[in-house]
This record gives structure tokens, sequence and C-alpha cells, in this order.
């Protein structure tokens, strides 16, 4: 693997910023970093009075990363003087990879003042670059030259999108491009002040989720009845590594999640604690936390946590009697997989798994995973009820209509409730 160049000196270091290992000399000391030169950037890491300091260099040529590590020290040894130094002035990369490093700093809060930082995810950032990556890779390759950001054009930028559509097999995807590359040029012109042409400006999202589909009662019943622990469990993936589908709390998990609409990781977070009693001691309802408001809007806890109050439904507390919930009423004790030693992030993403095998195991062709057990559930509250906007499952009615609701479903249930245009004539002559 290519890296920067690299001579030993104290207190400067090469850093991978996509896995965040440090590559310098030796490749296996460091378990086998494998990300392109694109991804790596100096770094000055400088111990003094006790405390280890360190400060990403906004350079990729080793000597002007040298003189940096000695600025830096000079800095640390003499505050008096950093505090009466006259400001430089931010350079502005034209090179896109260099761009590209700059705004991964951004998203990661590098030298961004305190009241614009905005806690993100280290799998967003990750992706975010990834995608931006895969667009300067495909401008890069028909150019000898480093490429800039000014050499970046509407017909270079469609022809990517337009091959892109094609070969991608989720809109999704498509759509996760669209939005890291409008942020990235976003932020470009609008943060860092670059006059430059925005090429993504009219880019326009594709439409995800045209007509929703959702978990049928039928096949619901059929996965669950086929969870078992026995040899028909294990999964043998394409690179011949065998792995058990299986646990003993999955069961369990698939009905939370359906019987409660919350989304995987929120369902299998709820503790005995989020139990709510009526009066009588019966089960009234249970609280659920909005997950991904919360990371999205309140990542700095300012605002008071976004709860769900999960209705009481027959089969909600069924499940919950099987969990002797009364026995552990109160408890800071999760209710599916409790001593389990995984991460509920970790614990949703193996159910997103195993719910996939055993659907296939019972020979179910409609392709639903875990995720559409939330469409079933809102769809039959708007259906049986009206008030699936009011729980406060998403932010409004629109998103709900849009995505969630199964519109077949809707038309059976008022066809149930006994639906008819015009009125009976023996009716008619009556009023």
């Amino acid at each position: 693997m290519k890296i920067l160049k690299y001579k030993k000196f104290t207190g400067l270091h090469i850093v991978c910023k996509k896995c965040g290992r440090h590559i310098e000399v030796s490749q296996d000391e460091y378990k086998g970093c494998n990300h392109p030169i694109d991804r790596q950037k100096y770094k000055a890491i400088v111990s003094i009075n006790g405390a280890r300091k360190t400060r990403d260099l906004q350079t990729l040529d080793y000597d002007t990363a040298v003189k940096k590590v000695l600025e830096f020290k000079e800095e640390l040894l003499n505050p008096v003087k950093l505090s009466i130094a006259p400001k430089e002035v931010e350079s502005k990369p034209i090179l896109f990879k260099d761009c590209i490093m700059m705004y991964s700093d951004w998203l990661e809060n590098v030298d961004v003042p305190f009241f614009e930082r905005k806690i993100r995810r280290r799998e967003y950032i990750r992706d975010t670059i990834g995608y931006i990556c895969k667009l300067k890779d495909y401008l890069q390759k028909n150019t000898k030259e480093e490429l800039s950001v000014f050499n970046v054009d509407k017909n270079l930028v469609n022809s990517y999108f337009e091959e892109l559509y094609k070969k991608s097999k989720s809109i999704s995807t498509y759509n996760h491009n669209i939005r890291a590359n409008k942020g990235f040029y976003k932020f470009l012109i609008e943060t860092k002040g670059y006059e430059l042409f925005n090429p993504m400006a009219a880019a326009r999202l594709k439409n995800e989720s045209p007509n929703p589909i959702n978990a049928s009662d039928t096949d619901f019943d059929k996965i669950l009845r086929s969870c078992s622990s026995d040899n028909s469990s294990i999964h043998t993936y394409k690179n011949g590594v065998r792995k058990k589908m299986y646990r003993p709390y999955i069961k369990e998990a698939f009905e939370i999640i359906a019987y409660t609409g919350m989304r995987n990781t929120e369902a299998i977070s709820i503790k005995y604690s989020d139990i709510v009693l009526d009066e009588n001691g019966e089960l009234d309802y249970v609280i659920g936390v909005d997950l991904k408001y919360e990371k999205t809007h309140n990542y700095d806890q300012s605002k008071p946590t976004k709860i769900v109050p999960i209705p009481y439904s027959p089969e909600l507390e069924d499940l919950l009697n099987r969990l002797d919930y009364k026995k552990h009423l109160g408890e800071d004790r999760y209710l599916i997989g409790p001593d389990e030693n995984i991460t509920r992030d970790s614990m949703a993403k193996l159910l997103s798994h195993s719910f996939k095998f055993y659907r296939d195991k019972c020979g179910i062709t409609t392709k639903i995973g875990l995720k559409h057990l939330r469409k079933s559930f809102l769809t039959k509250i708007e259906a049986q009820t009206g008030l699936v906007e009011s729980l406060g499952y998403q932010k409004t009615k629109r998103v709900i209509q849009n995505n969630y609701l199964v519109k077949p479903e809707i038309a059976r249930a008022v066809k149930q409730k006994g639906f008819r245009l015009f009125k009976k004539e023996d009716e008619r002559n009556a009023s």
C-alpha cells in the first residue's frame, strides 16, 4: 500500500482517517490498514507537562509537516506568545482529494467552533466520505493530472450519476450518493466560501418507496414457528463461513419489534422500567424512545427525550407476561437478552440477518425484513383507530402515509367497516 512520505521525526505520525490506525513505516505492526493514500494525513502528537496534545496537520508534504510539528511545539511551550500571535489566513486547497480531507475534518469537528459543532456517528462520516471518494475516483480516472475542484462541471458529474443509477441495485444507495456530494459542495461554497459552480445544485433524489409493503400475519407466524436451535439454523455464507442464526431470545425479539412498532434497536432497548401500569395495576402502555430523533435533533441532550407511548395490545401483554414483567417491574434491565454481552446496535444487526434467514427457510418469497414489521404495526393502528399520527411514531402524518402505510390494507379496512357510496333505496325513502 502506498503511504505518505515518512521519516522518523519526534512528534510526527501518519494516521488513516478512515480506520483511525497509525500507519507510518511498519504495516504489520498496525494490523494491515489497506486504505488509499487519500485517507491518510500527518498528525502531530506531543507530550508536554505530562499531557498529550495532538493536532491534525493541514498538509500532505513531509517537509511542511515537520515545520508544523515544530511550530506546534513552540506554541505549547509559549502560551503567551501564542495568544498574541497574528491570525493565520485559512488556506483553501484546490485539489479534490485535499478538499475531501478538509470536509472529513469538518464532519469530525476538527477546529470547528463550539457553537457550530454537530455530533455525527463514525459510521455516517465513514460512509459519507466514501461516497465522495467514489465520485473523485470516477472523475480522476480520465485525467493524468491531479483533479481540482474547479475542473469539475455538471456534465462530468452527470455522467457519473447516470452510470451509478444504471448499476446500483438500490435506489437508497443512489440517494445516499446524491446527499453526500450535495453536502460536500454546500460545505465548500457556503462554509468555506469557495467561488465555484455547484454541479449538484439541481440534483434530485429518486423516490425510494412509492408502494410500501408489510409482513402479513401468516408470514410472520411462519417465521416465528421456524425459529429453532437445531442444525437447520446454520447459515453458510458465500465465503464458506458457517454461522448459527438462532439465539435464545430471537423469537421474543421478533415479537417485541412487531408488537411495539418501534425500530429494531429501539424495540430491543426497552426495559422493565419502561412499563407503565394503570391505577388497577394492569398494563397501561410502554414507553419507547425515538433514538433516530435523538441522534439527529437532540445529540447534545439539550431537549427533553422524545418518548413514544406504545399502546396496549393483547399480543404485547401476552409477550410481557412470558417475560415475567411483574416480577421485574421497575428494574433497569432490558426485556430482550438482558444478560447478553453485546451492544444493542450489534444485536439489531444480528436479528435483521436472522429474520431474513428464517424468512427464506420458510419459503416466503416476499422480500420482507424486520423493518416491515413496523409498517404492519403503523398500518393497523391507522386502519383501526386513525390515531397513528397522534402517537408520535413519526414527525408528521405525511411521512407515515408516504413510507409506512400499506394502501391495500387500508382499503380492506374500509371495506370491513361497511363503506358504501350511496344509501339504499329504502334508506333514501325512509329519510
